[in-house]
């Protein structure tokens, strides 16, 4: 497509993963990008109650039960298939056990709770990234690569950090 010198060609972008066609257009428009321009459509619930219903408050707490089963069936998915999951969450156990051992102070609990739950999220997040990545570049490409690569050094960086957390936690109780 050829366009005169000096303007860009009009680009498209799709931008809703559910096969719709609402295109991008990422043109400067009348001294603006068009992209300040662009309306997103809000959809109502599709779960076919309406808000203005008395029993509404049960439809959201159902919700709220579904949607801690789907974070539980995460989990279940995370440590089934996960080996570095596994033992992140091990480790995290024994650190635990001996925490109370030792009988460190709650701001030392809180700092090594947070600390073990940072790494097993970060563990979850590189297991997302990579099953997305996967899905949408099933063949072998550099920026899939790098971009699970990337994901992995997250926790990599996470673990690291744990470990010089839990040094300078328990160092003075085994002096």
């Amino acid at each position: 497509m050829e366009t005169p010198e000096g303007i860009a060609p009009e680009i498209r972008v799709p931008i809703d993963p559910r096969g719709h066609e609402r295109m991008r257009h990422l043109q400067q428009d009348r001294g603006r990008a068009a992209e300040s321009d662009e309306q997103l459509a809000i959809e109502t619930a599709r779960d076919g109650v309406s808000r203005k219903e008395p029993d509404v408050r049960h439809t959201r707490s159902v919700s709220l039960i579904r949607s801690f089963g789907f974070a539980f069936d995460g989990v279940s998915y995370l440590l089934r298939t996960q080996r570095n999951a596994r033992i992140e969450l091990a480790i995290g156990v024994v650190v635990m056990v001996v925490a109370a051992w030792v009988r460190v102070t709650p701001a030392e609990w809180a700092v090594l709770a947070l600390t073990v739950a940072i790494v097993l999220a970060l563990e979850a997040l590189n297991t997302a990234l990579e099953l997305v990545v996967t899905l949408a570049s099933p063949e072998r490409h550099p920026l899939a690569k790098a971009a699970k690569d990337v994901s992995a050094a997250m926790v990599l960086i996470a673990a690291v950090g744990s470990v010089l957390v839990g040094i300078a936690i328990f160092r003075p109780y085994f002096r």
